[in-house]
């Protein structure tokens, strides 16, 4: 059995270096393979170009639109602090000049002063009052 196997692994191994050696059809095909692969890379590599001018391209694209984005969210807070300025001014005046009318109108009719004479009257009588009135200088 033995004998068998060897004799077997012999044949098997002698027709593997029987095989033909490297020949010039064998090297034109390697020549082929190698030129279409150089032509492979350099297809490849203008991809990989066009590619980074696209990226580069979208990358500018979306900075614009972030700049304008920014610019209009700041010219949104400058708005809002000026419309916010504005409205409590205006509202402020309007306060102003409502006090102004209504003291004028109490003024007007001498209420203030009779209720201040009133005021001290009444202090004679009670020193919560008078005590009052003295700490807002009425008396």
């Amino acid at each position: 059995m033995k004998r068998i196997l060897l004799v077997l692994i012999f044949c098997f191994s002698m027709s593997i270096f029987a095989a033909d050696s490297f020949t010039q059809a064998d090297r034109e095909r390697a020549i082929r393979t190698e030129v279409t692969l150089q032509e492979f890379m350099k297809a490849t590599d203008k991809r990989f170009e066009a590619s980074d001018k696209r990226f580069d391209d979208m990358m500018s694209y979306l900075n614009m639109v972030i700049s304008i984005f920014a610019a209009a969210v700041g010219g949104m807070f400058v708005y809002i602090i000026w419309d916010r300025k504005t409205f409590m001014n205006t509202a402020l005046q309007n306060a102003r000049d409502i006090v102004d009318v209504q003291l004028n109108e109490v003024q007007k009719e001498g209420k203030l002063v009779e209720l201040i004479k009133a005021m001290r009257e009444l202090a004679r009588e009670d020193p919560k009052v008078k005590n009052v009135l003295i700490r807002f200088h009425l008396l």
